[in-house]
């Protein structure tokens, strides 16, 4: 079920893996350790357009769509 708070949580776990993923590819430039950091740099950046565009999908069905228009903006 896809809640107006379970819709909040995902937009913002997404923008933390983002973010994290961004942050840990700048770190991964000056680390001795630079393709493991940035395979996880990449892994966080992927997940996070996961997890965003899976919630944008799921919020196209039409059930969840008009239990979605209640949500306050």
């Amino acid at each position: 079920m896809l809640t107006c708070r379970s819709m909040r949580a995902a937009v913002i776990l997404s923008a933390l893996l983002l973010v994290g993923g961004v942050g840990l590819g700048l770190i991964a430039m000056s680390t001795p350790l630079v393709i493991p950091t940035t395979q996880l740099s990449l892994l966080l950046v992927l997940a996070g357009a996961l997890v965003l565009s899976t919630t944008f999908f799921a919020s196209l069905l039409p059930a969840v769509a008009r239990r979605l228009d209640e949500c306050r903006h």
